[in-house]
């Protein structure tokens, strides 16, 4: 199933907004990208949130041990079906390490979903390749 061009643009007008969020100052801007309720599934490296309240922190944790993180990505396959979108992408994160930056591959996919006109993230995962 392949995206039509309305709304493969505003997926890819969605992630660029949510590589420029990216746990910055503004976690707010970064966190209204989120559907904020119980069914929210998020994965990290070894970790899992399920829901809203039990993700709603991690942004925020991941900025005090890590600084300022960034994101940037060179490839992003993107496909829907109606309300629904999925996403797949090869991005690079840039983070503080023991006061050294470093840019970690990865990989992240995600599942959105268009709430009254506005597309949220309702399943995500980001992992580093083995």
């Amino acid at each position: 199933m392949s995206s039509d061009s309305q709304t493969e643009a505003e997926i890819r007008s969605f992630f660029d907004d949510f590589v420029e969020a990216y746990p910055k100052e503004d976690l707010d801007r970064y966190l209204n990208l989120f559907l904020q309720d119980e069914n929210l599934v998020m994965f990290g490296t070894g970790e899992k949130w399920l829901g809203w309240e039990e993700y709603k922190n991690a942004p925020a944790e991941d900025k005090e041990r890590h600084g300022d993180i960034s994101i940037t990505f060179d490839w992003l396959k993107i496909n829907s079906h109606g309300p629904l979108a999925w996403i797949a992408a090869e991005v690079a994160v840039k983070v503080k390490v023991e006061d050294e930056e470093r840019s970690i591959p990865a990989r992240l996919t995600g599942v959105l979903k268009k709430i009254e006109d506005k597309w949220k993230i309702v399943q995500g995962h980001i992992s580093v390749p083995g």
